[in-house]
């Protein structure tokens, strides 16, 4: 007769690999993996409501002049003439887009905190540049973004219909500064 011993080693191995089985069996039935307390779930805070994929059209106005982008299947496109734009000028355009769509406010300045020193006072009277963003013809978002801060790391931005305005990191009107001189070129 065969010792307990030898039969728990022998039969052991089977017994974890069908317990591992039935787990897989059971997780997939329930059509969920458990969570861990460490996993944080991506909410995007930016100013822009609207997946940055779904904004069709941008306006872009500076000083400088005024630039009309339209995203069609095949990427991005000046509206004046349909010709493609560079590649460098689409990533700054999906990159600025997506900053939007993420980065939230430092600070919200609300007009109480703003309207005795003017929105000049910001750079937002008038503003360096504005973005107007559109999906299927409809505008979404217009957007003025003002001067930095005097440490040169937040920028001031309205956006209309809003009478807050935003502190925003500087790596946002960058990169819309980004897209402007790629369009001016």
């Amino acid at each position: 007769m065969e010792s307990t011993l030898a039969w728990a080693r022998r039969t052991g191995p089977f017994a974890a690999a069908a317990l591992a089985v039935g787990f897989l069996v059971a997780m997939a039935l329930s059509g969920r993996v458990r969570e861990s307390g460490q996993f944080v779930r991506f909410t995007p805070a930016g100013v822009l409501a609207d997946p940055p994929g779904r904004i069709d059209r941008v306006e872009l106005g500076a000083a400088s002049g005024r630039w009309v982008f339209r995203r069609s299947p095949d990427g991005w496109r000046t509206e004046i003439d349909a010709r493609p734009v560079p590649a460098t000028l689409a990533t700054h355009l999906d990159d600025a887009l997506k900053f939007l769509h993420v980065t939230g406010p430092i600070r919200v300045l609300e007009r109480a905190e703003w309207s005795e020193h003017g929105l000049g006072e910001f750079g937002l009277d008038p503003p360096a540049y504005s973005a107007a963003l559109f999906r299927d013809g409809r505008p979404v978002l217009r957007v003025a973004f003002g001067s930095e801060n005097p440490q040169k790391v937040l920028q001031y931005v309205r956006v209309q219909g809003r009478e807050q305005v935003f502190v925003m990191s500087r790596s946002m009107g960058r990169e819309w500064e980004d897209v402007l001189a790629e369009a001016a070129r």
